[in-house]
């Protein structure tokens, strides 16, 4: 009842809010230094990607130099809603016949201009005061009309935090409202309401919280991306280049760089040792060409912080483990990603290629029969869809002679990671469900011939 209250008493009081304006106050400017030079993009648009490795190593560090994460007490935030601004023209517009005639008389200032105002102003019965941000400010210091359109149409909220002015993410509604043990659809609402509701859980069971900043290089134009519990831990993009060395050391050759993607929140480089899979092929006498990789990536604002991931590529299929994933948590860190990629993924490169090997000698007695089990066995249904299991299972069929092995077979479905036309996240979980196709027993594969049997599933082995 106290809340149903106290958000009727807001809709009346944004009436005199409103009509309030032409006596608008504007305060001083939000932001700092004028920029110069090459900069980078902050908005959650933000997407790059691109083939050489140079290149994302020096993108990862420029991301890096320009995030940081900074403490905050709950009961010092204080939310800034951005208005309407349709609403309010259209509320002068219609006030011409009461003596507000036009907008320049009714002091808009003129061009593009976000409005927000406090609070604690919107709830006041005295005089209330708005603050502006023009268009036109954000580029004189070095923003975008990207970045005041993103403010203005999508995240809706600027966050004042110890005399500073921040900009928001329109993702930021989800990690906030956590913090204010708000959930469901109501995380992003993104109205005045919602804000003073908000902002009421904050203040009322005050914490401690960590905020992931980004910040336009020299410019003084900030945006918070993520706001975490006391507990998250971040890791800075910089782990990259450490990593890669790492492995460069392991391994005796320097990874080759198949393809990285960079956006505002994950970061993902595919890497490959061409030298270490001639070895393995050489070793356990391997005709096809897998080459095996690793899938590195991190993200700021998920679950998992980092992440490695094996891979094994022939032509353009791929196929990937699961590997390992270190949380946001206090436990994270570099080292503990470079124990797990040394024991989880490098160790198991010679496990993967044995296992390839002993398939060779199992052969499959009912090959559609088995195909058709080992869509249901690996959850490839699940992962790419019942429509598109539907046509690629009987392709897949056609292609099977009947004098069939389970390496066969394999080489198969790795052939389906190929379908360039699958969403990113069906074809990440097709790629892990035809790496598993390897370290399934032999009774999936109907085995018909003796032979010794295969090697232990954890068992390392030498690169």
């Amino acid at each position: 009842m106290v809340i149903a209250a106290l958000l009727y008493e807001s809709k009346i009081r944004a009436v005199s809010f409103i009509f309030n304006f032409v006596r608008m106050k504007k305060k001083a400017g939000v932001l700092g230094l004028k920029v110069k030079g090459d900069r980078m993009d902050i908005c959650d648009t933000f997407l790059k990607r691109g083939k050489e490795l140079n290149a994302f190593t020096q993108l990862v560090e420029e991301l890096a130099e320009h995030t940081y994460v900074i403490d905050m007490e709950t009961d010092q935030i204080e939310l800034l809603p951005v208005l309407d601004v349709k609403q309010l023209k259209k509320t002068f517009s219609s006030s011409g016949k009461n003596g507000i005639s036009g907008m320049e008389e009714s002091g808009f200032p003129k061009g593009k201009v976000i409005y927000m105002g406090t609070i604690r102003d919107y709830f006041s019965r005295s005089l209330p005061t708005l603050q502006t941000l023009s268009l036109e400010e954000i580029q004189g210091k070095g923003g975008s009309e990207e970045i005041f359109l993103e403010a203005q149409n999508q995240s809706r909220l600027f966050i004042r935090y110890n005399g500073q002015m921040y900009f928001t993410s329109p993702r930021l509604p989800e990690s906030l409202c956590a913090r204010a043990k708000m959930y469901g659809d109501a995380v992003f609402d993104q109205s005045v309401e919602w804000a003073t509701f908000v902002m009421h859980r904050l203040h009322s069971a005050p914490q401690s919280v960590k905020a992931l900043i980004r910040e336009l290089p020299q410019s003084g134009i900030r945006k918070i991306v993520m706001m975490g519990s006391a507990h998250y831990k971040y890791i800075p993009q910089s782990f990259f280049r450490n990593t890669i060395h790492m492995l460069e050391k392991l391994v005796g050759e320097p990874p080759c760089s198949r393809s990285w993607q960079v956006d505002a929140f994950v970061s993902t480089v595919y890497l490959e040792f061409p030298e270490l899979g001639q070895r393995l092929r050489e070793r356990y006498q391997i005709c096809e060409e897998l080459i095996p990789g690793i899938r590195l990536s991190t993200s700021d604002t998920y679950d998992a912080s980092l992440s490695a991931r094996p891979t094994w590529r022939l032509e353009n299929a791929v196929a990937e483990g699961e590997g390992v994933l270190i949380k946001h948590d206090g436990k994270a860190s570099v080292n503990s990603l470079h124990i797990g990629i040394k024991t989880e993924i490098m160790e198991q490169y010679p496990v993967f290629l044995e296992r390839m090997k002993h398939f060779q000698e199992v052969n499959v007695i009912n090959p559609e029969s088995v195909l058709s089990h080992l869509f249901s066995q690996l959850k490839i249904m699940k992962a790419i869809g019942k429509k598109r299991t539907i046509r690629l299972l009987p392709e897949t069929a056609a292609q099977i002679q009947n004098s069939y092995s389970a390496y066969d077979l394999i080489l198969n479905l790795m052939k389906l990671t190929e379908d360039c036309t699958l969403p990113e996240s069906p074809a990440q979980k097709l790629k892990r469900a035809v790496y598993d196709a390897v370290f399934l027993e032999d009774k999936h594969y109907q085995r018909k011939t003796g032979g010794a049997n295969p090697p232990a599933l954890k068992q390392g082995g030498q690169l």
